[in-house]
């Protein structure tokens, strides 16, 4: 690793009250989550269609869910 680089680490952790090894730890968890995201849309995307049309027919049955008894008592 270059100098200049281990200083940029070393700049951006401390701005945000982290040592370099933690800011190393926060870039890569969110490096392997958004890792693990696009494996999940790759996988959605190749889906069959029975699939998406079972998912579809599942989740529509909750599109009322969220406001149930919501209405009723306003805030």
């Amino acid at each position: 690793m270059s100098s200049q680089t281990r200083d940029q680490i070393n700049e951006l952790a401390a701005a945000q009250g982290l040592t370099a090894g933690g800011l190393v730890e926060k870039v890569l968890a969110d490096y392997l989550w958004r890792q693990q995201v696009a494996a999940a849309k790759q996988q959605m995307l190749d889906a069959p269609a029975e699939v998406w049309a079972a998912y579809l027919k599942e989740t529509g049955t909750l599109d009322g869910a969220p406001a149930d008894g919501l209405m009723a008592d306003p805030w």
